[in-house]
């Protein structure tokens, strides 16, 4: 195994190269010792986190890679996974493609899974992606559909500029949620969400990622004008999954639920 930029390369699935962030691997050993060692329930829950957001990824990076991409490379962070992609396309169609394989991806895992006592919990883990992933919230999946589609009447710039204002207040809205909670009922099925950090710094990482890409685009529009200039040399998809904030379907935290399996 080799390091590269603080990420550890586990291998290449369709000759793209696939790395761990060291924080991902902090990260598990403190869910480690916060599960009390439950080295088979951290296993399961490990590969599982890794594969489903790695297949996630991947579903991004097959269409981008037939629209003429170069996938650079896959890493996976506590938070999500990013898709390092060269020339990608900015065709508004095109972004649409891309964006929502890798919802498909997981909710196709997300109904599989489910089938098996076993993987229920790996069938929940991708509900929640597909679920989190489709959200306008840009630069999210969603949000990504969201501009691809406004860029159709406003431009890319004013349409990229409308896509992460709206993806603004979702943020705000996590950032609530995660310091405060939301204590209702939708419909007897979501909720109450309990308070967490994690939510809370998922919507402060989207926003801030969403204001850079904004300024990303700013800058391309400003320097089209220059000869040599080249639009969208590289981009990176984020995809942050919500398993981490320990919410979702007014269930208890997964790696409560895990534990209780492996006792069985």
């Amino acid at each position: 195994m080799k390091m590269v930029n603080n990420a550890l390369s586990i291998g290449s699935v369709l000759g793209i190269p696939i790395r761990l962030h060291i924080s991902l691997l902090i990260a598990i050993g403190i869910l480690s010792i916060w599960s009390g060692f439950n080295l088979l329930a951290i296993a399961v829950l490990a590969v599982g986190i890794f594969g489903s957001v790695a297949l996630h990824e991947l579903g991004h990076s097959v269409v981008a890679r037939a629209k003429g991409g170069y996938i650079h490379e896959i890493v996976l962070y506590p938070f999500g996974g990013a898709a390092k992609i060269a020339n990608l396309s900015k065709k508004p169609m095109d972004e649409i493609l891309i964006a929502l394989a890798g919802p498909a991806v997981s909710l196709v895992l997300a109904l599989v899974f489910r089938i098996w006592e076993l993987t229920w919990f790996l069938g929940y883990l991708n509900t929640m992606l597909f679920f989190f992933n489709i959200l306008p919230v840009f630069p999210m999946d969603g949000g990504r559909v969201l501009r691809a589609g406004l860029t159709l009447k406003q431009g890319r710039l004013n349409a990229t500029r409308t896509a992460a204002q709206i993806g603004k207040y979702f943020c705000g809205l996590f950032v609530i949620i995660g310091l405060f909670g939301l204590p209702v009922q939708f419909f007897g099925v979501i909720g109450p969400f309990k308070p967490s950090l994690m939510l809370a710094f998922i919507g402060g990482y989207i926003y801030m990622a969403g204001q850079q890409e904004l300024r990303m685009v700013m800058m391309e529009h400003q320097a089209s004008h220059f000869s040599g200039f080249r639009e969208g040399n590289i981009d990176v998809e984020v995809s942050p999954p919500p398993y981490a904030s320990g919410t979702g379907t007014g269930t208890e935290p997964l790696i409560d639920r895990l534990k209780k399996l492996f006792r069985k």
